[in-house]
């Protein structure tokens, strides 16, 4: 598995860079110095749709247990940043963040697991609006041609894949697996565990769809996440000297967005993404070397913003540092101090 995982990272990384060199890595270099600073900007302004996100999945959690604004947005920042950069299928980051958010705050694990998995759910289905509403932005400007109609063709099977996947918890899926792995291994205690874990996985998960005004919240606040991304994109082009209307940023960023997740086994989509970029920037008429010069600095972004979140996520793990994730009150040091002499008193 890890064999195929370096083999694909290396073939997209050649496959960046001979998109690059076809247009001319000096093309590439003056679009990079043009943006300059702005990379600051543009590295900054990620953060904004990712406190949307983070919001969206606290509004997952139980009314009286939701963490912090600041820790959530944290944990969510560490989830991006290994989905981003690790070969972990652009899932794994989820699985980092359910941990921590169960660890850092209390939680049981079924239900930040259930918060996660219905996050994930909302996320693919806002995801799936945002994109069909590119599609049709860009069939209004461009007409039907061939390269539309392969994109119509993978969104509207996206679509059902993904409307399966949400349908699948509500319908009792994991119940159902737990019910079988329960069945398979009764004389197995490590499995009837893990039966038990999914179970109760489940039912978080069945609760939770219940809160109807909680999940509407969240998917509001998911799509508008995903329309916030148009920003970056639209942010990029003007920096680099083109300057392009929201309408065109949101056909770039949308439809490179589906390309993305299309692409979840190639490690951080890499190839694909600078490829989708340059054949979506030559059906709406973009210059080659603005569109490498997006791609180019998008991945650029998703370093910069990255590599900080994994190197948090080591230190988080490294040492016991609560308050890092935690910012609810501590208890004042002299009520402590009364309560400890309290309890001499009554041991004496």
């Amino acid at each position: 598995m890890k064999a195929a995982t370096y083999v694909l990272w290396a073939f997209g990384l050649f496959f960046v860079l001979g998109l690059i060199g076809s247009e001319g890595f000096h093309k590439t270099g003056v679009a990079l110095s043009t943006v300059g600073w702005g990379m600051l900007w543009v590295s900054l302004y990620r953060f904004v749709p990712m406190l949307f996100d983070a919001v969206a999945w606290r509004q997952l959690f139980p009314a009286g247990r939701r963490p912090p604004v600041g820790s959530i947005l944290t944990v969510r920042w560490i989830g991006e940043s290994v989905n981003s950069l690790l070969p972990v299928a652009q899932v794994g980051g989820d699985v980092v963040r359910a941990r921590l958010a169960a660890k850092r705050h209390g939680l049981p694990r079924s239900t930040a697991g259930a918060a996660t998995v219905v996050d994930f759910t909302l996320a693919l289905l806002a995801h799936a609006a945002f994109s069909f509403a590119g599609l049709g932005l860009l069939l209004a400007r461009t007409g039907f041609s061939e390269p539309v109609a392969a994109f119509t063709i993978a969104l509207l099977v996206g679509a059902l894949l993904v409307s399966a996947l949400h349908m699948a918890p509500r319908l009792g899926l994991f119940g159902l697996l737990a019910r079988l792995v329960g069945r398979i291994a009764r004389k197995d205690e490590k499995l009837r565990t893990l039966a038990g874990g999914v179970q109760a996985l489940d039912q978080q998960i069945v609760e939770l769809h219940r809160r109807g005004p909680d999940v509407f919240i969240a998917f509001c606040l998911k799509l508008s996440a995903w329309v916030l991304r148009v920003l970056e994109t639209w942010l990029i082009m003007r920096l680099m000297g083109y300057p392009i209307g929201f309408d065109d940023a949101y056909i770039m960023e949308s439809l490179t967005a589906a390309i993305r997740s299309a692409a979840f086994f190639m490690p951080g989509g890499l190839g694909l993404q600078e490829g989708g970029i340059m054949l979506l920037g030559h059906i709406m008429g973009f210059p080659p070397n603005a569109s490498i010069g997006l791609a180019v600095v998008k991945r650029v972004r998703e370093i910069a913003t990255g590599l900080p979140g994994l190197a948090v996520w080591s230190y988080v793990e490294s040492r016991d540092f609560r308050h890092l994730l935690d910012t609810s009150e501590q208890p004042e040091p002299a009520k402590d101090a009364a309560a400890v002499t309290r309890r001499t008193g009554s041991q004496l």
